[in-house]
Parts: C-alpha cells; structure tokens; sequence
C-alpha cells in the first residue's frame, strides 16, 4: 500500500511539474544572453570593411566580396581581428526581416588574425533583404557579440 501511494505521489509530482515548470529556463546558458555591439550606422559593407571593438578591447573587421553581395552565388567573408587569435571564427549569418534560416560559417585563419570563408545567400522574391551577422565570444561569466547588419536589393 505503501508503495501505491508513493508511485501516486511520484506520478502527480511529474506531471504537476510539466505542467508548471518552465522547460525553457532550463536550457537557457547561465551566463545570459548575447550582449552584441553593433557596427557604426554610417558603415556600408558594399562600400568596405566595418569594425567593431568589444568591451574587453577586441575588435573586428569585416569585408565582404564582392561588394553589391549577391544572393545565390558565392560570397567571401574575410574578417581581420587585431587580438583574437584562434584557428576558426564562427560566424551565424541570418536575414532579420525574413526567417531565411541561420546559416553557420566557420572562417578559417589564412594569416596571423585573418580569417575566410565562402556562402551563398538564400534569395527571396520579396527583395531588400536586411542580414545579420553575428560573432559570438562565450567568456567565463558572460557572453558578448559582434553584430555586422547589410542590406541586399534584390
């Protein structure tokens, strides 16, 4: 009898917390969200390179080849850091007004603090697609950003 009243127990305790627990908190990095700075408005990746420095003094340079940025055919993101010095950069590349879907780069270093890589751009028929790009370093009590944002026409 003993044991019956303990599976009852059990049973109500389990679903009573999937019902009121928040399963989303659990998965959620306990450093917090991503805090991004993004590039000066004024810069135009179809014009040259951004750059971004973050809190703790690294920075970021971005160009993209070839400068009109095609969808639908190969384009070259190059990206100079002056102090980060790893062998790959991750890069999620994203349209903010369309879901096109988060396409994941890894640039590669080619030189001392330079990294490369190639991607195609989905298209829409919609046109005037606003990207996102995003390098996102994970620190040990936080996470910070770098966010790079163009504009296609077509």
């Amino acid at each position: 009898m003993k044991n019956i009243i303990g599976m009852i127990f059990l049973v109500a305790a389990l679903v009573g917390g999937y019902f009121f627990l928040d399963f989303g908190s659990l998965f959620k990095d306990p450093r917090g969200e991503v805090v991004f700075t993004s590039q000066l408005d004024d810069c135009d990746l179809h014009k040259g390179p951004c750059k971004i420095t973050l809190e703790d003094g690294k920075s970021f340079n971005l160009e993209v080849y070839p400068k009109d940025i095609p969808l639908m055919k190969p384009v070259k993101f190059k990206i100079t850091s002056e102090n980060y010095n790893e062998d790959v950069l991750p890069l999620a590349v994203y349209a903010k007004n369309m879901n096109m879907g988060t396409q994941m780069i890894t640039l590669k270093k080619v030189n001392n603090n330079e990294y490369e890589s190639t991607a195609v751009l989905p298209t829409c028929i919609r046109g005037n697609m606003k990207w996102n790009v995003d390098i996102v370093l994970d620190k040990l009590t936080h996470r910070v950003g770098a966010k790079f944002k163009f504009q296609t026409d077509y």
